[in-house]
């Protein structure tokens, strides 16, 4: 009985990580890697601590000073008479910062601790915008690999025939020969192609730090909708959303704010204190309060300097809003480009290229065309279906493109 009970022990140790393993998910759609990217990608990791630093140096920049406390302890002799004395006292004094300096120190940090947040943003619609490059070539390898497959087969097959009636002596040896050679090519061209795809899969799995397993598989297929985009909307969208604009109006807003502090540098700050002394004939107890006087540096120097990098800041949001324009019109101008190179092989190319295929297969078979015009027909085909699959994956690009220039994704 105890030698069964190990035997089914073994037994289930041996399947239960095999069924664990079958039940790992394989297959991914984009938004689920998108999510995996923004989770493990070290970057966007690296830029979340930088955010949470900059929020920490906020909070800290809000705090009050700690007050200092001073002990001193001493022995007094008169010089008229003859007395000594054990003396001593206690010094409390607080720092208490200009009001209004202190309100645009508090303005930097802030300001800075915003930036960053919208670096992050930044940074996330990049990634997004490689993932979503990286899945529409995955895909688009995918639909090149069953064309390639299907004209493999496609040849092997009319191969096979010319083959056997070859041996019958119904037509040359010779174009049997060729139909083998073009069987080799097509071959060729299939496992070139499948190389690609595993290349791409590795190159996004890279991206997600190997988060997904080495037999993953990517849900989908390429697609195309038409889009009505208006330009001058696009523009006023990406000029009151994107990250890196707000990032970089935000930037000027932390310059104005260092501007107006190292000003404020010029009023002096208060230390306030109160003291008890015992000194030798007596003890002395008050309340001081004590400033610097800005009589060596009256900071001209640092105001200058502030303001000169906040006329830099500004000009280069100015820089900024007329590069995003130029962005974004590009790719406004892109897509519809690539639209209309799509609306021709939906206006009847693919069928037209289908059908001329199909007479070509038929005419063939029956003599009535030579091999060459049969390959010429069958390239033609293969390369309008590649053509087509190279197109939709350029449109998708170049959406991907107007949403990361845009800053938010297009419905």
């Amino acid at each position: 009985m105890k030698k069964s009970n190990v035997i089914y022990t073994l037994i289930f140790l041996l399947i239960i990580p095999s069924l664990i393993q079958s039940s790992e998910k394989k297959e991914f759609s984009l938004a689920e890697v998108i999510d995996l990217a923004l989770e493990n990608n070290p970057l966007l990791s690296a830029k979340k601590n930088e955010v949470e630093a900059r929020r920490a140096s906020y909070q800290a920049a809000k705090r009050l000073s700690n007050p200092e406390l001073e002990f001193n302890v001493g022995r007094a002799k008169a010089f008229d008479e003859d007395l000594e004395r054990n003396t001593g006292g206690v010094l409390l004094s607080q720092y208490v910062e200009n009001p209004f300096k202190r309100h645009h120190r508090i303005q930097v940090y802030e300001k800075d601790w915003e930036a960053a947040e919208f670096s992050q943003d930044t940074l996330t619609l990049e990634v997004t915008f490689t993932i979503k490059n990286l899945y529409f070539e995955i895909l688009r390898l995918k639909s090149t690999q069953e064309l390639a497959q299907k004209n493999l087969d496609s040849i092997q097959k009319i191969h096979q025939l010319i083959e056997k009636r070859a041996k019958l002596g119904e037509i040359k040896e010779l174009e049997a020969i060729k139909l083998y050679v073009e069987s080799l090519q097509a071959q060729r061209e299939l496992n070139q192609i499948q190389t690609d795809l595993f290349l791409a899969k590795e190159k996004l799995n890279q991206y997600l730090g190997n988060a997904l397993p080495s037999d993953f598989s990517l849900i989908g297929i390429l697609t195309y909708t038409k889009t009505e985009i208006e330009e001058k909307e696009a523009l006023q969208k990406a000029l009151h959303i994107h990250p890196r604009y707000k990032e970089k109006e935000t930037r000027v807003e932390q310059a104005n704010s260092n501007w107006s502090y190292v000003k404020w540098q010029r009023f002096p700050d208060f230390k306030l204190s109160g003291f008890s002394q015992n000194e030798l004939d007596g003890r002395n107890t008050g309340i001081g309060i004590s400033l610097d006087i800005p009589l060596w540096s009256f900071k001209s120097k640092e105001i200058r300097e502030a303001e000169y990098l906040t006329r830099m800041e500004e000009e280069e949001l100015r820089a900024l809003r007329i590069e995003i324009s130029t962005e974004v019109k590009s790719w406004v101008n892109q897509l519809r480009l690539s639209e209309q190179s799509l609306q021709i092989f939906h206006q009847g190319l693919l069928k037209q290229a289908e059908e001329s295929l199909k007479i070509a297969e038929i005419s063939y078979t029956q003599g009535e065309i030579s091999l060459i015009d049969y390959l010429d027909s069958q390239r033609t085909y293969h390369s309008i279906l590649n053509d087509y699959q190279e197109s939709l994956f350029r449109w998708n690009a170049d959406k991907a493109a107007l949403e990361k220039a845009i800053g938010e994704t297009i419905k």
